[in-house]
């Protein structure tokens, strides 16, 4: 009797003296790992609810998963992300630099900090946040591109290019990459560098309607007419019908290859179909003008001056035509209208010639209208456009921007 109650004891004295160190430790691991569950299936659904939009449920979801586990960045940066989409950039600010406390070399910190200074408007401050994003994954095509946006806001066009083309060898196949170095060219001017990556930009298989128009007026002011048209033609076939823009940038493009009649035809027709889109009256008066119709170069000063006649073509059209119609002061006083809005145009040249043309007898005079814009006509107008440098003897690029 004597021996059992010593064993009970015994057996008691062993159970009293709870879990061992190593039983503890089992326990709170698996308490660990069951958190770790529980906060990755919160994490995944805060996830869905952010990229539907439902921004107010994904905070609390997230912030669930962030309490149960507070060590997995992957959550500060989700909950980061939401409440940049929510505008509280402070506290997004907080949640990306916790971020980096727990991973110092995260790319995506790195880039939605970026994202952050740029709302703030320091520009130079996102541009350090994309770079660094560069160094940790130079494979994302993305903190590439917002870096070179950002030199581009910054005004240093060169370096953004640079940039871009420097990556070019990670990112030869991205449209995206190809797209924006095109776009960075245009904002420089340099029109058929542009143009030349935009066309890669589609190939790659960025063939959206608004790439195709870019590349179409970037063609255009490159001076590459036919390949111009034939990137009309590709847009017919994917997208249908032209915009007025482009159907007068095809009657443009029409006429700078030889095609001359069918090019004014396409540019008259939309004269018809918009009355008053001035720029359609342009495209057609400098096409007028090219082909020596003046009566129709008349009709196009006309109609620009009922719809502006602060437009400097209106003048210009109206006084060539009145020059080749023997008007010589209604010339002059058109003319001189036009010169205000082109210093370099000299009408004096211009007037002395249709003076002296009209001073001869009606046969000579016959003759030389006949060949007006092939003789002596072009002896004076074609100086003027030699000094200019274009056909247009006002700069309608620069001045209008209606006509591509």
């Amino acid at each position: 009797m004597l021996k059992l109650s010593v064993l009970l004891l015994a057996t008691c004295a062993v159970g009293c003296a709870g879990p061992s160190k190593a039983g503890l430790e089992a326990r709170a691991n698996a308490h660990e790992r069951m958190d770790i569950v529980n906060a990755d299936l919160a994490a995944q659904q805060a996830m869905q609810q952010f990229e539907v939009g439902q921004f107010d449920d994904a905070i609390v979801t997230i912030e669930n998963a962030i309490n149960r586990y507070p060590k997995h960045a992957e959550y500060h940066l989700l909950k980061g992300r939401i409440l940049l989409e929510r505008h509280q950039l402070d506290l997004a600010h907080q949640s990306f630099t916790t971020v980096h406390e727990l991973e110092s070399n995260s790319p995506e910190a790195n880039y939605f900090l970026g994202i952050l200074h740029q709302r703030w408007g320091e520009d130079v401050e996102a541009l350090q946040c994309y770079k660094n994003a560069m160094e940790c994954d130079d494979e994302h095509p993305q903190y590439v591109m917002a870096a070179a946006e950002t030199l581009s806001a910054l005004g240093q066009h060169d370096d953004a290019i640079s940039l871009l083309e420097t990556s070019a060898k990670n990112f030869q196949h991205h449209p995206a990459v190809a797209s924006l170095t095109g776009h960075l060219y245009l904002q420089k001017g340099d029109d058929a560098s542009g143009a030349s990556y935009l066309a890669d930009s589609i190939l790659l298989g960025n063939n959206d309607a608004e790439t195709s128009m870019t590349l179409i007026i970037a063609q255009f002011h490159a001076g590459h007419y036919a390949d111009c048209l034939m990137t009309i033609k590709q847009y017919e076939t994917a997208f249908g019908s032209l915009s007025p823009l482009l159907t007068r940038t095809k009657g443009k493009c029409l006429v700078a290859t030889g095609q001359v009649i069918k090019g004014r035809d396409l540019c008259l027709e939309i004269t018809r179909e918009t009355p008053n889109d001035a720029g359609a009256w342009i495209d057609l008066g400098y096409i007028a003008w090219e082909m020596g119709d003046y009566e129709r170069l008349r009709d196009c000063g006309e109609a620009l001056q009922k719809i502006n006649a602060q437009l400097p073509e209106s003048s210009l059209f109206t006084g060539i035509s009145a020059l080749h119609n023997g008007e010589i002061e209604r010339a002059a006083r058109e003319l001189a209208t036009a010169k205000s809005y082109n210093e370099n145009l000299d009408i004096e040249p211009l007037i002395a010639f249709g003076r002296d043309k009209y001073s001869k007898t009606n046969a000579e005079t016959a003759i030389q209208q006949n060949m007006a814009s092939k003789t002596a006509e072009s002896d004076t107008e074609q100086q003027i456009d030699e000094s200019s440098g274009t056909r247009e003897i006002v700069n309608v690029e620069q001045l209008t921007p209606l006509t591509p």
